[in-house]
């Protein structure tokens, strides 16, 4: 087996785990902050919309910090891969996972001080910035470094990306030209595959999440924490080569 195809494998493996980690941080913080996502920003833009339309001040304040929080988060891991690619250290991405499971370990404590589950008050807003901090780094980093359009909060974008994808292949074998208008840069179809498996795989950490969540509650985070923690150290056994590819301009979304 070459070398390439271990380092694709490799970084797939990655996309997997961290939808694992997204879906399950998403759903234990519904279920600790009172109907907060930390991960999925489309469903805080909803929400706060209806926030402010019932007059919910403490509601409003609470989405616009997340929201706020993530993108701070997808900057914050942009600027820190950037700067350490330039200064020729050789694990970047490990190096933001192992600031995302320290957030993400930090989110559990505040939890944890409240028993596992917080309703108004500043350690949520507190807690729900951690969280949503650590998942915008993770979007960022894995996007960075492994030059895919592959977003592992983003289900919306995933689905969207997967399905025109497929649609524009049949009416490739049909011997139509529509490939340039519905899809401009064709992906190999392992990578519209992995889209459609971190969609699911971000279900079933929701799932393992309401399930941890009716055990230990909002506690629960620390396991995922720990398992984002390992997930850094095997990142850093991986070959460097496939973790130092940059998108370009014509060749986003190719691994």
């Amino acid at each position: 087996m070459s070398a390439e195809r271990i380092e694709v494998r490799g970084l797939l493996a990655v996309a997997v785990g961290l939808a694992l980690i997204a879906g399950a941080c998403d759903g234990l913080a519904y279920l600790a902050l009172d109907g907060l996502f930390v991960a999925n920003q489309t469903g805080n833009t909803v929400l706060l919309g209806l926030a402010v339309a019932r007059g919910d001040g403490f509601a409003t304040l609470e989405y616009l910090i997340a929201i706020a929080a993530f993108i701070a988060g997808l900057a914050a891991a942009a600027l820190l891969i950037e700067q350490l690619t330039r200064r020729g250290f050789k694990h970047v991405l490990s190096a933001s996972l192992v600031i995302e499971a320290l957030l993400i370990a930090f989110g559990a404590l505040i939890i944890q001080q409240a028993g596992g589950r917080l309703s108004g008050g500043g350690s949520e807003l507190l807690a729900g910035a951690s969280l949503a901090l650590a998942m915008g780094m993770q979007t960022s980093s894995l996007q960075k470094v492994g030059s895919w359009a592959i977003r592992t909060t983003f289900v919306t974008g995933l689905l969207t990306d997967g399905t025109l994808d497929l649609v524009a292949r049949g009416l490739d074998a049909a011997g139509t030209s529509a490939r340039s208008a519905a899809i401009p840069n064709k992906r190999p179809l392992r990578i519209v595959a992995l889209g459609f498996g971190v969609v699911a795989v971000y279900a079933v950490g929701a799932l393992i999440a309401g399930l941890m969540f009716s055990w230990e509650g909002g506690k629960m985070l620390f396991p995922v924490a720990a398992f984002t923690l390992l997930l850094a150290l095997l990142t850093a056994r991986m070959p460097r080569p496939a973790l130092d590819r940059r998108p370009t301009q014509h060749g986003q979304g190719q691994p």
